[in-house]
């Protein structure tokens, strides 16, 4: 069923906290103020304070390789070091930015460190003209940062701050406001495709965003999954609806509690990370007496669209579109 009728739906997340929201708004006020200093350089405000940038950035690092990748390759920005998923991780879908940072790699940006794993040695000897992560990886290590290069701080969902906004500010910084511009109006007019293509779907389906594995589920809300979903003006279920009031805290359920804490979902998008746990969770008699798994109602993704920016968001959408086809 279509409709042409798109329903109403919010521009930012509903999971932010009235602390969250003041710190999105002050953030806000504080786009588009790079102006020229006397000694050369953009001078730019961030949630770290003033930061002087080149003029000219031939160069860039990212540390934590979620949302500052994300904007950085969005941006074409001169990507020279990230960090990367170590083999441990045994993810098996592709990622979100895979495509993205192979074609920074063959332009000759190399892995750096293993995520969570910030190496100042390996980032000094590329010199990067700026260094781009999120605010809690570099506070802890902000004056040895500093001495390298200017930094950029980016934030994430749970701290009320929309990967919009941050791409804003960073593209201030760089001189790239025109294309970020055009990345979320482009997002924009997805949502807007996708909300009015399944609005009759969208009014009438709870859907919750989940991790699944063998020790239960869990569903935080300030993922960037659920955070579209509100964008998208879907309707969370009782579950979700439950998960927002932890903001940045997660809501855990047993296998045992799967079936009573998931019954009232019409469709369910599940981040499963390997192989054979997919195989098991379907296998799993619990799992399967769910209502939209019966109704194969079901999309799988995985932690890679757990935060990020534009690619990932957009990516986060066809999930969406997805799932609602199944509806």
């Amino acid at each position: 069923m279509t409709s042409p009728t798109a329903p109403a739906r919010p521009y930012r997340s509903l999971f932010l906290t009235a602390a969250a929201a003041s710190v999105a708004l002050a953030l806000v006020g504080c786009t588009s103020t790079a102006a020229s200093t006397a000694t050369g350089g953009r001078s730019v405000d961030t949630a770290l304070g003033a930061v002087v940038v080149p003029d000219e950035i031939d160069s860039v690092v990212v540390l934590e390789g979620r949302r500052d990748l994300d904007i950085v390759l969005s941006l074409g920005l001169p990507l020279v070091g990230f960090p990367y998923e170590g083999p441990e991780q045994e993810l098996e879908l592709e990622a979100p930015l895979a495509d993205a940072t192979a074609e920074a790699v063959a332009n000759g940006a190399e892995p750096l460190f293993l995520a969570d794993e910030i190496n100042l040695e390996a980032i000094a000897e590329v010199a990067p003209s700026v260094v781009v992560s999120r605010i809690d990886d570099i506070e802890p290590i902000a004056d040895e940062l500093d001495a390298i290069a200017p930094v950029l701080p980016v934030h994430s969902h749970s701290d009320g701050v929309s990967w919009q906004e941050d791409m804003l500010v960073i593209a201030d910084a760089t001189g790239t406001t025109g294309r970020a511009e055009e990345i979320i109006a482009k997002y924009e007019a997805r949502l807007d495709e996708i909300a009015t293509t399944y609005a009759e779907q969208i009014a009438a389906t709870p859907v919750v965003s989940m991790n699944a594995g063998p020790e239960g589920t869990d569903i935080q809300a300030t993922r960037l999954q659920n955070a579209a979903l509100i964008e998208l003006g879907g309707v969370p279920s009782e579950a979700l609806v439950e998960a927002q009031e932890l903001v940045d805290e997660s809501l855990e359920f047993s296998p045992e509690q799967t079936l009573a804490a998931h019954s009232d979902a019409g469709a369910i998008l599940v981040a499963v990370e390997t192989a054979d746990d997919w195989a098991a969770l379907q296998a799993d008699p619990l799992w399967a007496e769910l209502p939209a798994v019966k109704a194969g109602n079901v999309v799988r993704t995985d932690k890679m669209t757990h935060e990020g920016g534009p690619i990932t968001a957009m990516r986060i959408l066809d999930l969406l579109e997805e799932l609602y086809k199944t509806v």
